[in-house]
């Protein structure tokens, strides 16, 4: 999970040494239609709330939080002094922040504010050439949510705890490199490296299993945590465009069990397939070539033909999807999807070709 180099400031450490500056930010919010069943009566009654999107670059965390806008964020800030191509001293700082979550009943509105845990920071791995700094933050988040729990009292009103893992990574080089390293399967994590660009996020989000199993012994407070898969971004065409989709609402949905694969949940070529949960693998002549996580869109009438010959998408976990009819989107940001796409084809069998594995070119 790569980013682009960190800032340097010359001038800021000893003599003769350049100090290199990096972050690495986590936004937690909850998508529209993240929960199901029963357990989304409150947000269809406007009790509670669904979140936008964060931006894709340049997030004011400050402002997301304040406006209740994302559930927390977890930011950190670390530094290393390097001296002829040598890191000779190191250090990080940044912390966890919870937001606030505003209930509305009828005319009026009660807001919530979360309770941190505190933050939990592991001494910085240090390496010829590279430092790995971590740090996990979090709380509960926001309004009461009752409900049973196997134990005495037997209910509990407190959220469950959400919590998200970040890593960065500092190379003597100036380089750098911000992870997702764990998180909570509830709300989605979106990831930002040093320059504020989006670059990961969480791919599978369970609110059954968050509200029911998610407790206090099930966190790394308590030494147990559970991975969860992390996707890279796509292109900033599909991004915009699985974004609007997800606002607007108005789809239909789709289930995949994992290793099925997409065909077996076909569509009209008048429709499009928008992944709403999930990983996706796409293999090529049998090889994985790219995992896809949400956002990741689906377009048959836009298929060329050497991705219907060679290339299927399988669920690698549990999917869910929307679909929707291509008339209700625009042309041309359908279009730019669909050459973002095909230029990630040409580059991957041009690759092939290349290595001698005598894929065809697209």
């Amino acid at each position: 999970m790569t980013g682009p180099g960190a800032r340097r400031r010359a001038g800021a450490a000893g003599p003769g040494s350049t100090r290199v500056e990096a972050t690495a930010t986590c936004l937690s919010w909850i998508p529209p239609q993240a929960v199901e069943g029963a357990f989304k009566l409150p947000f269809g009654l406007g009790v509670a709330h669904y979140d936008k999107p964060p931006p894709d670059s340049a997030p004011d965390v400050a402002g997301l939080l304040a406006a209740d806008a994302i559930r927390f964020a977890n930011q950190l800030r670390a530094w290393i002094e390097v001296r002829d191509g040598q890191i000779t001293n190191h250090g990080m700082s940044g912390h966890g922040r919870l937001g606030s979550t505003t209930v509305r009943m009828g005319s009026r509105a009660l807001t919530f504010a979360g309770v941190a845990l505190p933050d939990l920071i592991s001494p910085p791995e240090v390496h010829p050439g590279r430092v790995r700094f971590t740090q996990t933050a979090g709380g509960h988040t926001g309004a009461m949510v009752p409900r049973h729990i196997p134990r005495r009292p037997f209910v509990r009103l407190t959220a469950p705890i959400a919590w998200s893992t970040v890593a960065l990574t500092m190379y003597a080089d100036g380089s750098s490199r911000a992870e997702l390293a764990d998180a909570s399967c509830f709300p989605r994590h979106y990831l930002y490296d040093t320059d504020g660009n989006l670059t990961h996020k969480s791919a599978l989000i369970n609110y059954r299993h968050w509200l029911r199993r998610a407790e206090h012994e099930d966190s790394p407070w308590s030494g147990v945590a559970h991975p969860v898969p992390v996707a890279h971004v796509r292109g900033a065409a599909e991004r915009s465009l699985a974004d609007a989709i997800l606002v607007s609402g108005g789809y239909r949905q789709q289930r995949l069990p994992a290793g099925a694969r997409l065909s077996e949940a076909p569509i009209a070529e008048t429709e499009v397939h928008v992944l709403l949960d999930g990983l996706l693998v796409i293999e090529f002549d049998g090889k994985p070539i790219a995992e896809v996580g949400p956002g990741a869109i689906f377009d048959p009438a836009k298929r060329t033909q050497v991705s219907k010959e060679h290339a299927i998408v399988r669920a690698k976990t549990p999917c869910r999807l929307a679909v929707l009819a291509r008339d209700r989107l625009d042309s041309d940001a359908l279009l730019g999807v669909a050459t973002e796409q095909i230029s990630r084809l040409q580059a991957y069998t041009a690759q092939a070709a290349d290595a001698g594995t005598g894929a065809t070119g697209a």
